[in-house]
């Protein structure tokens, strides 16, 4: 089965909003602690140092090659329903946000998992837009318990549909 765009991009000049959005079957706090704890946020995307209450922790990338980390300063925090960040790291600073938005409270009402990288340069969009595909896709895995996705399916698959 081929990997199909997901993302909406909203243009911006020279820059985008990038929207991605995953339905699971779970409720809003049960798919919290993949974005707030360490243990769990690591099943997927990178395990992290620090106290969150601080406002600041170092995410340790667990899906890339070498030894990636990125400083994460947190910007608002809304449990279980909104986290905005800023990521800074070599290759510059990054605004994320993560809205999860539960279906209510009757069994298998899930949550809708949206996703927006904010001002991400056009230029760059070919490379991040499935970059984040595969890591949400991770995010789904993790939270059904099933294998994680290959990078491969993803890039450079996905680049195209990033291209303006």
């Amino acid at each position: 089965m081929a990997i199909e765009a997901t993302g909406t991009v909203t243009e911006h000049g020279e820059s985008a909003e990038l929207v991605l959005e995953r339905r699971v079957a779970h409720d809003a706090l049960a798919v919290w602690p993949y974005f707030a704890e360490a243990r769990e946020l690591g099943m997927w995307f990178g395990g992290y140092a620090g106290d969150p209450d601080s406002g600041e922790v170092v995410v340790s990338m667990s899906a890339e090659e070498g030894d990636a980390t990125i400083a994460v300063e947190i910007l608002d925090c809304a449990a279980p329903e909104h986290l905005a960040v800023r990521t800074h790291d070599e290759h510059g600073s990054w605004s994320l946000e993560v809205e999860l938005i539960d279906g209510g409270h009757e069994q298998g009402s899930g949550t809708t998992v949206r996703f927006t990288h904010h001002d991400v340069a056009l230029a760059a969009l070919p490379d991040i837009g499935p970059g984040w595909e595969w890591y949400l896709d991770r995010l789904v895995a993790a939270l059904g318990g099933q294998p994680m996705p290959e990078w491969d399916d993803y890039y450079p698959a996905l680049r195209e549909a990033y291209t303006r």
